[in-house]
């Protein structure tokens, strides 16, 4: 951008001010300055910057390289005569208009003059809030405080809600298991003919024994594990086959009694893993037991090992069963939690299985990620720590 090189013709209050103000403007070089008084202020402040002076306009009106003259005396016959005798690619700007730039220079004065004043108010409301910052930087780490003692007397509730749900389960077990061997008996003739009426409130009484049998055995299993030291926990190297095979084994029985086929990897005896065995067996017939009770009569069941390399193994049991509403994805593993479709196909569920299972996960650093389409089937999954095998294993 081109250079503006001016030249003032009046040194006064007016001229003083318009000086000033061009001597701050970037790319606007003030090469002249003239005054009938040699004294005038703003002769002064010329001289102090090095600006040529005179006190005849003649050089000013015959200089080629001025864009620009201010003509401020407010006398039209100077006016005139700078008009006259300027250069024709010289330009000026009459008393007349230079009233409107002292206008526009006291509007810059006040605007400024409220920037300052505003910067101070800005400045001092920075200031309370970064006090009432710090008040409540306070306020947090003393409720922080208090969050934490609240959290030991709750953890102190829960512990003691622990020990008395198992010890409450314990004395429900005995008689339970005592109602439900009395039915058994009953059911098995050995009491007798019975009337009809009486058979079917027995067959009532024996299903709900044994619904309440599975739910004292489900709320002492979480309760155990709730209240297990993670450090104490023994942990090995186990074979994931022998797991595997064992929990098959296990449910096999129920799955022949649904004609549902387990699918196991062809081979996999070399994969071994860091975990608690008896834990991880648990787990995964939770796991495989749903996928067969939430499974139609006739349909296959996948379990998939796979490893995750560097050091992970992913174990998977696909179903081809009843699926999850997305809604209910988040909730599945409350405690006691069942949505109406799983209770409308399985009538025995307590509601603690998958509880059970990811607090397991949690014990070996894992959890149980879940993928299922309502109506399609479910496929639920965890990883364990890969392990070399010991001589022991």
């Amino acid at each position: 951008m081109k250079t503006e090189v001016i030249a003032i013709i009046g040194a006064g209050k007016g001229g003083t001010a318009i000086l000033e103000t061009l001597l701050k403007m970037p790319r606007v070089v003030v090469k002249h300055v003239c005054d009938v008084d040699p004294s005038a202020p703003g002769i002064i402040l010329a001289r102090r910057r090095g600006i040529q002076c005179h006190t005849q306009m003649a050089a000013i009106c015959a200089d080629k390289g001025i864009d620009l003259i201010f003509e401020v005396t407010g006398r039209k016959e100077i006016f005139a005569r700078v008009l006259a005798q300027k250069q024709e690619n010289t330009r000026v700007i009459g008393s007349e208009d230079a009233r409107i730039i002292f206008h526009l220079l006291d509007l810059q004065q006040e605007v400024s003059d409220r920037l300052e004043d505003y910067n101070l108010v800005l400045e001092r409301r920075v200031l309370e809030r970064t006090r009432e910052q710090e008040k409540a930087n306070r306020e947090l780490e003393q409720k922080i405080v208090e969050y934490e003692k609240l959290n030991e007397k709750l953890q102190q509730i829960n512990n003691e809600k622990t020990k008395y749900l198992m010890h409450a389960t314990h004395q429900l077990k005995a008689p339970f298991a005592a109602i439900q061997s009395y039915t058994d008996l009953i059911l098995e003739g050995y009491t007798g003919e019975i009337p009809k009426m009486t058979l079917a409130i027995v067959e009532k009484i024996n299903k709900r024994c044994i619904l309440l049998s599975d739910s004292i055995k489900g709320m002492l299993e979480l309760a155990n594990l709730k209240s297990l030291v993670k450090e104490n926990i023994q942990m090995g190297v186990c074979s994931i086959e022998s797991i595997v095979s064992s929990v098959v084994k296990h449910l096999s029985a129920l799955a022949v009694s649904r004609e549902i086929t387990i699918s196991v990897p062809a081979s996999f005896d070399d994969v071994f893993v860091h975990c608690n065995r008896n834990q991880i067996l648990i787990l995964l017939s939770n796991l495989l037991e749903n996928a067969i009770y939430y499974s139609p009569n006739g349909s296959t069941i996948s379990i998939a090992v796979k490893a995750e390399p560097p050091s992970l193994v992913k174990i998977s049991v696909a179903d081809h069963g009843i699926g999850i509403e997305a809604k209910h994805l988040p909730r599945i593993f409350e405690e006691y939690f069942r949505a109406n479709k799983a209770v409308a196909v399985n009538e025995r569920g307590t509601g603690l299985g998958l509880a059970i299972a990811m607090e397991l996960a949690g014990i070996h650093g894992t959890k149980i990620e879940v993928e299922s389409t309502l109506g399609k089937g479910s496929v639920f999954s965890f990883h364990l720590k890969t392990a070399q095998k010991s001589k022991s294993s």
